[in-house]
């Protein structure tokens, strides 16, 4: 048997892997049967891509694009009244017609991250070179309760993790393949990118692996300041990377407005005179439509954001949090709940946003720990264990903290959810500064070690289990909500 699993160990840990992610983001991911958080938004927005309503989001369209695909491939909602979508930006219950079914809309997100993962093992695999070890941190993604919750939603973390993992790993593999580094490489990483910003705008952040490639790719020139050289490479690749993220996020604005070729109910998003004789007259494929339509969708996606208010920690209800609680998985958000009575006991089934306190702890601890060990190398002097893992931990470090420094300069109101991209950077790094630790056993098989991180995982699964009546709306007694209230900063609310 352990002959046989090593000889298809190449195949049996992603296989596994995904099995696991399929089991645990679509196992009845149609509960609960009802709107909560953003779905009011953008199950509204989907429907108006299917119908071709023109609307305006402060989004970009790709997540909501997705998503109406999904409805369209399922079309189990065939038949059904659903013209009240497409009279507003925001559903309410009211709306939704009987026996309505959010399968279709839910699916893209819960495929999309399942499919991920695989990339997650990828990352780890090719970076650490231990299939197990790879496979245990993978683990991480798959069982973290905040990520599952959005993985089995209509919302749009899901679709954008897919493309940051598909972004890491293929800037992951073209650095660790050994051959030279390419335009067409700029080129690829460009449209992944590309394809992340136009689900959300904060996947900008992954603008920074064009800055790490170049640093890969020219590293001899830069080690020995050759300017020349670095410009005339710096004139190729520039334009290489940037354009297709541009051109991904145009083409993808292009389609959403050629399809918007209807005006429901008067609600025109205070779209120029322009952009509306066009839709009416049935030209919104030309240029001319895209030109106008563009100027109009920014303009609107910037008033948008310019009148979102700030966060106030004193309003009473208040969801949104401080970047600096987030790490610490402050504050949760209750989506919705229900109540009800199982033999004679009144219990309550929740939908929260709540992290896996073993994945946020442990990420953020490799955080700190990754910290020290640059500034023990960068100000102290001390030299490195093993270079290439110490400068993988310096990127992914890297892009954390960017993210958190950019994060802090927003004015508006920010939530918990805005965490999991940056939680994605420190569940990678955690892994990394696991290696970079026990570098010498894992190359070894030390089974200590593999044993360890075995355990690991296994605490993982057996937190998330703990916590899963948050995450699949299991219903519970205010007794068992209460053995859940770990942490007062986390503000759980107890329905009683």
């Amino acid at each position: 048997m352990l002959n046989l699993i090593k000889k298809h160990a190449k195949h049996l840990f992603p296989a596994g892997l995904l099995l696991m992610a399929l089991l645990t983001y679509g196992v009845n991911y149609g509960y609960p049967n009802s709107l909560f958080w953003d779905e009011n938004y953008h199950i509204a927005s989907a429907q108006k891509h299917i119908d071709g309503v023109m609307y305006m989001e402060p989004h970009p369209p790709l997540g909501k694009m997705l998503m109406a695909l999904g409805e369209t491939v399922f079309n189990s909602n065939d038949g059904l009244n659903k013209a009240a979508f497409n009279n507003t930006d925001y559903i309410t219950g009211n709306d939704i017609p009987a026996g309505f079914s959010f399968y279709g809309f839910r699916f893209a997100s819960v495929i999309m991250m399942a499919f991920a993962v695989l990339f997650m093992y990828g990352i780890l695999h090719r970076i650490i070179g231990h299939r197990f070890i790879a496979a245990a941190f993978s683990t991480l993604v798959i069982f973290d309760n905040a990520l599952v919750v959005h993985s089995r939603s209509a919302m749009l973390e899901g679709i954008q993790l897919f493309f940051i993992l598909a972004s890491l790993y293929y800037f992951t593999r073209v650095t660790t393949s050994g051959k030279p580094i390419r335009l067409g490489h700029y080129a690829w990483l460009g449209v992944l990118i590309g394809l992340t910003i136009a689900v959300k705008v904060n996947g900008a952040i992954l603008l920074l692996l064009m800055v790490m490639l170049f640093g890969v790719d020219q590293w001899h020139n830069i080690k020995s300041w050759n300017l020349v050289a670095l410009l005339k490479r710096l004139v190729q690749t520039v334009p290489s990377g940037t354009l297709p993220v541009v051109g991904v996020f145009l083409a993808v604005f292009y389609f959403h407005i050629g399809f918007g070729s209807e005006i429901v109910n008067n609600r025109t998003y205070k779209a120029s005179p322009e952009y509306l004789e066009l839709i009416r007259k049935g030209e919104t494929f030309s240029l001319t439509a895209f030109r106008t339509g563009m100027k109009d969708h920014w303009r609107y996606m910037s008033e948008y954001a310019d009148g979102v208010p700030r966060l106030d920690v004193c309003k009473p209800g208040e969801n949104g949090s401080h970047v600096t609680g987030w790490p610490l998985s402050a504050k949760t958000i209750s989506y919705r709940w229900g109540k009800d009575t199982y033999d004679g006991v009144v219990k309550t089934n929740y939908t929260y946003l709540i992290g896996n306190p073993i994945v946020w702890f442990s990420a953020l601890a490799g955080i700190v720990l990754s910290l020290g060990l640059i500034i023990s190398r960068f100000v102290y002097g001390n030299p490195e264990k093993d270079r290439s893992l110490f400068l993988w931990i310096c990127g992914f470090t890297s892009l954390y903290v960017i993210y958190m420094l950019t994060m802090l300069q927003i004015e508006r109101v920010m939530y918990l959810y805005h965490y999991l991209i940056p939680l994605i950077f420190a569940v990678i790094n955690l892994s990394l500064v696991f290696s970079y630790i026990y570098r010498d056993e894992i190359l070894q098989n030390n089974k200590h070690t593999l044993i360890n991180a075995g355990a690991f995982a296994v605490l993982v699964f057996a937190v998330f289990a703990f916590f899963s009546p948050f995450t699949y709306s299991i219903p519970i007694s205010a007794d068992q909500f209460e053995m859940r209230e770990w942490f007062k900063f986390w503000r759980l609310e107890v329905v009683r």
